[in-house]
């Protein structure tokens, strides 16, 4: 599911425990959204057209790192295709470039990089292709040239706040 921040924001602020029953799954934050991105979207069983943001718009994009319902499988793919959960339509980011994964024993989530042609970075760190990488509270992440937020749930509470205290930017002129 893909969200806008400021959403997000309005919801947690009105109803905090509603928000959080909603959102169960971990979350991919982009911050720095071109001024005018491509599609974006995250399908869920059939294909759903993510809205595109206003021209100007570079308001930050969340999207649920969740698995598609019926098919038993713990795992969210992440690229250019529209056969991934979550779409990216960044040149930079391969067709099916990083796979999410939740180990059903503990919980604990996973990335792995599927042999994408720009790479995929944790915390600055190169990803190995094929080789999971444990996702924990949180996360820096880069696909190609694209950089997320991995949050879990009380860290994207905690980011959520600190972004309702930001105040907006001002353009000032210098004299």
């Amino acid at each position: 599911m893909l969200h806008r921040l400021s959403t997000l924001v309005s919801q947690l602020l009105a109803d905090r425990d509603a928000l959080l029953r909603t959102l169960r799954w971990p979350v991919l934050v982009w911050e720095a959204v071109p001024a005018l991105p491509t599609t974006v979207t995250q399908t869920q069983g059939l294909t759903q057209t993510g809205r595109r943001p206003q021209a100007r718009s570079v308001e930050p994009l969340v999207f649920e790192v969740r698995p598609r319902p019926r098919t038993g499988t713990s795992e969210v793919t992440v690229g250019r295709s529209s056969e991934c959960d979550i779409v990216v339509s960044e040149p930079t980011v391969s067709r099916m470039h990083a796979r999410f994964r939740q180990e059903p024993h503990t919980g604990m989530w996973s990335v792995t990089d599927l042999e994408s042609h720009n790479g995929t970075f944790q915390d600055g760190v190169l990803i190995l292709p094929g080789r999971p990488a444990p996702l924990f509270r949180q996360a820096s992440l880069r696909l190609g040239g694209v950089e997320l937020l991995f949050l879990q749930a009380e860290a994207f509470e905690q980011y959520v706040r600190s972004s309702a205290l930001r105040p907006p930017a001002r353009l000032t002129r210098g004299g």
